[in-house]
């Protein structure tokens, strides 16, 4: 799991410039909620490039390691 915290850190850092370790260290922000904000984020970034939402689904499922219909539902569901 500090694996993968690393992983969510780095892409923050990379996508927001925001150092996001105090917030997971404080408990203001969690594992969930920031894998959230990075699917949604990465997706509208994606798209813009003209991916098909299906090969979209596919990457970032393979890159968060959840399933495609929960990408699904991160995307259209609020």
């Amino acid at each position: 799991m500090e694996i993968f915290r690393d992983l969510i850190l780095r892409e923050i850092k990379d996508l927001a410039g925001v150092d996001a370790s105090k917030l997971f260290d404080m408990g203001l922000l969690t594992l969930d909620q920031a894998r959230k904000w990075l699917v949604r984020e990465k997706y509208f970034q994606m798209k813009k490039p003209g991916k098909t939402f299906t090969d979209i689904k596919y990457e970032l499922s393979d890159e968060f390691g959840i399933s495609v219909s929960a990408i699904e539902k991160l995307i259209y569901r609020r």
